[in-house]
């Protein structure tokens, strides 16, 4: 895509000022669903889904601290604290209404907002509102106002070149520094091989242990004692796994047997103390000791961090593997390990194990978030891994509302299975954060549901 991004957004004044104006941007555009059964272009045409969610990304155009309300009906309802020239957001619905109103006094209302059906982006301009003048701003306001600015005039060619609203900042998020793998066609396969084996017993507590820095390393050679436990894994010399798209846009995929039941086994262990015997599932008391949040999500979460164990630590090797991601970036690196990269902390989070009982959920939500406009690179979620730990409930499964497909309105389902993972991108190749991404737990109705799971960052964890 190219555009011209005039000097104060400005018609340039002669030909070969505007051919200097002019910007190349690699834009990626949305294929056609044809190609996503294999047929011609043009030949079939996207169903429109039953579910008419979408994100709603809210800035703040002036240097007064605000505040975001969704307009209940009852006074209003706080969504966040929106600090001058920011961005916010949450999963919304056309028929939703949010109003902007002075930090702590809402009845100070400056800017109402309705959202609209297949649009994300709303802005609250103070200036061209007459709320706010530039000539009044600091240097530094003024530095900030140049970078919404010129995002939202990038943000409105955007669209226009690709029917989608531009959810990052322009220009300081780049493309994904990862790879990304390909998802043209319903059933396509890919392969990766891992040198990171199944554990099919669990080894003896005193092996364990938390590992030092050290020997989370990956070259034996240097590391001759790091913990490999070679005893208690496959006999096989290598694990295979396979990569099977279950939809195209968004990007998903699945892969069965990613762990093994003695990892699933140990993960649970490490988050909570208890053992479970995953041959049979186990029943729930109806969530009588759960924790309720919000109609939002319903369940309960622990973390274990890599170091926490060698199968921890080896879950993570495999899963880096399976993302094209060199295993070094999912840890903390030693000073010759990609001295290109300054930052030395892991690009992913720790595991979360979350715990669903009966009646508990998580509706659609994103895992993207907005960085703050100062943050170098706007690092934000790239690629979110679901690891199932059991299987045999009723509900619980995960649910893509909005997948791009010609055949039905309904969402794809991905049903629990012990050991199988489910990759997705919570970005595109461009930068941009996919909206399409947008996912759900579905309600347990009996049973109970444990999975836990890995976001990875670009370009770097927060």
């Amino acid at each position: 895509m190219t555009f011209h991004f005039p000097h104060n957004h400005e018609t340039p004044a002669t030909a070969a000022a505007a051919a200097a104006a002019a910007r190349k941007f690699l834009a990626y555009v949305p294929p056609d669903v044809s190609t996503f059964y294999r047929d011609a272009p043009g030949t079939r045409q996207p169903t429109k889904p039953r579910f008419h969610g979408l994100a709603g990304k809210f800035i703040n155009l002036s240097p007064q601290y605000l505040t975001l309300y969704w307009d209940d009906g009852r006074g209003g309802s706080i969504i966040a604290d929106m600090p001058p020239f920011q961005a916010v957001g949450t999963a919304t619905f056309p028929v939703h209404q949010f109003f902007i109103a002075k930090k702590k006094n809402k009845t100070e209302i400056v800017h109402k907002i309705h959202i609209h059906p297949d649009q994300n982006l709303y802005v609250y301009d103070a200036f061209e509102m007459g709320h706010a003048n530039v000539e009044d701003l600091s240097s530094e306001e003024l530095e900030l106002y140049h970078v919404q600015k010129n995002n939202l005039y990038f943000a409105a060619q955007y669209r226009e070149f690709t029917g989608r609203d531009w959810l990052s900042l322009y220009p300081h998020r780049q493309r994904p520094m990862y790879k990304m793998w390909n998802a043209d066609y319903f059933g396509q396969q890919h392969w990766v091989v891992s040198s990171e084996t199944h554990y099919v017993a669990e080894p003896p507590e005193d092996m364990l242990g938390r590992l030092r820095p050290d020997e989370m390393h990956r070259d034996r050679r240097l590391y001759l004692n790091a913990r490999n436990l070679t005893r208690y894994r496959s006999e096989d010399s290598v694990l295979n796994m396979t990569l099977t798209v279950l939809s195209c846009a968004p990007r998903v995929f699945e892969i069965q047997n990613f762990l093994s039941h003695s990892e699933v086994d140990h993960i649970i262990h490490m988050a909570t103390g208890i053992k479970l015997h995953l041959s049979t599932t186990s029943g729930s008391d109806g969530g009588n000791d759960a924790r309720s949040d919000s109609h939002t999500r319903t369940s309960q979460n622990s973390w274990v961090d890599r170091g926490r164990s060698p199968i921890m630590d080896s879950i993570y090797s495999r899963a880096a593997d399976l993302m094209q991601i060199d295993e070094a970036l999912l840890r903390h690196r030693h000073d010759s390990e990609f001295p290109e990269v300054p930052h030395k902390g892991s690009n992913a989070e720790d595991f979360q194990l979350v715990h669903y009982a009966e009646s508990e959920q998580y509706t659609a939500h994103h895992d993207f978030s907005y960085p703050n406009v100062n943050k170098n690179g706007q690092p934000a979620r790239f690629a979110t891994l679901l690891l199932y730990l059991n299987e045999g409930m009723l509900g619980g499964e995960t649910t893509f509302p909005r997948w791009v497909n010609s055949e039905t309105s309904d969402k794809l389902t991905v049903k629990p299975e012990i050991g199988k993972a489910i990759l997705f991108y919570n970005q595109l190749p461009d930068g941009n954060m996919d909206d399409l991404s947008q996912h759900a737990a579905e309600p347990v109705i009996k049973g109970e549901k444990w999975l836990i799971n890995l976001w990875t960052w670009d370009p770097r964890f927060r």
